[in-house]
């Protein structure tokens, strides 16, 4: 991960920014993500996965579907 990307999500708080603008971006578009990944996401938030762990879940939960 490059060092600005890691300095955006460095905490909760900014987690949580960044999480609840990118679902408000997505809000009733087919972008809007389902309860997997929104639980992925409570998970980054609350700091148990980094966004390379979400990403890796959600490609391993694509290739297996």
């Amino acid at each position: 991960m490059n060092a600005t990307r890691a300095s955006l999500l460095e905490n909760k708080e900014k987690r949580q920014y960044a999480v609840t603008w990118a679902l408000r971006f997505t809000q009733n578009t087919a972008l809007d993500p389902g309860p997997y990944e929104r639980a992925l996401l409570t998970r980054f938030v609350e700091g148990s996965l980094t966004i390379d762990q979400v990403l890796e879940q959600l490609d391993t939960s694509t290739t297996e579907g």
